[in-house]
């Protein structure tokens, strides 16, 4: 997605998904909690558009939030976990320079398992999480093989993302596709994003959601 800048959208999904994240804990005794501790700043985040259109989406379909945050968590953390993977061809970079490859991996694969660990907490509606859950862990494994394609991985993660929360609020089958379409079109085509939600997300999530048509198509600078 798109880098920080301007005034962000979503920004009260944004400020429920940083308090939820702050409660998930993993020992800062191994080394592997000390590179995820030390990677908590900023700088080390993609922007938190993608999770936080879980949050968006969930809600738009009149669904149940507190069912939405570990699986907009999830996103979050396997974002950390392909950014950090990222990084791990590069031997200069700072992670890499200051724990060595290996624990650097080992860091990776513990976002990767908090990622699912969140995809099965605080579970409300089993059945639903359980769905979303299984499109996530697709999504992933696209993303990753489809890496070398930066468009082709964001797409199908932020379809995914969505899709998810669409999937958590119990929205109806054609409602969850239009979710989806609209999120892979946020990514790949912006100005086109909107138009399938029209019949299925009211008037004022539709004009939230145009905010973030309008920040991620922004010209970057």
């Amino acid at each position: 997605m798109t880098s920080i800048g301007c005034r962000l959208p979503l920004s009260g999904h944004r400020a429920s998904l940083e308090r939820y994240l702050r409660q998930i804990i993993f020992p800062t005794t191994s080394v592997a909690g000390k590179i995820i501790e030390e990677r908590l700043p900023n700088r080390h985040v993609r922007d938190r558009v993608r999770p936080s259109l879980v949050l968006w989406a969930c809600d738009a379909a009149d669904g149940n939030l507190a069912d939405a945050l570990p699986v907009a968590a999830a996103f979050e953390l396997f974002d950390r976990f392909l950014m950090l993977h990222d990084e791990l061809t590069d031997e200069c970079a700072p992670t890499v320079a200051r724990w060595g490859l290996g624990q650097s991996l080992n860091a990776g694969d513990a976002y990767y398992a908090l990622a699912f660990r969140s995809l099965a907490s605080d579970v409300e509606n089993p059945s639903a999480r359980l769905k979303a859950a299984r499109l996530v862990a697709e999504a992933v494994l696209d993303a990753i093989v489809k890496r070398n394609d930066e468009i082709a991985s964001a797409s199908a993660l932020t379809a995914a993302a969505m899709e998810a929360g669409a999937v958590i609020a119990g929205a109806p089958a054609p409602a969850i596709r239009a979710f989806a379409t609209a999120g892979e079109r946020l990514v790949r085509n912006p100005t086109t994003a909107a138009a399938p939600l029209h019949e299925y997300a009211p008037a004022d999530h539709l004009q939230a959601f145009e905010e973030v048509v309008r920040y991620v198509g922004r010209p970057a600078e």
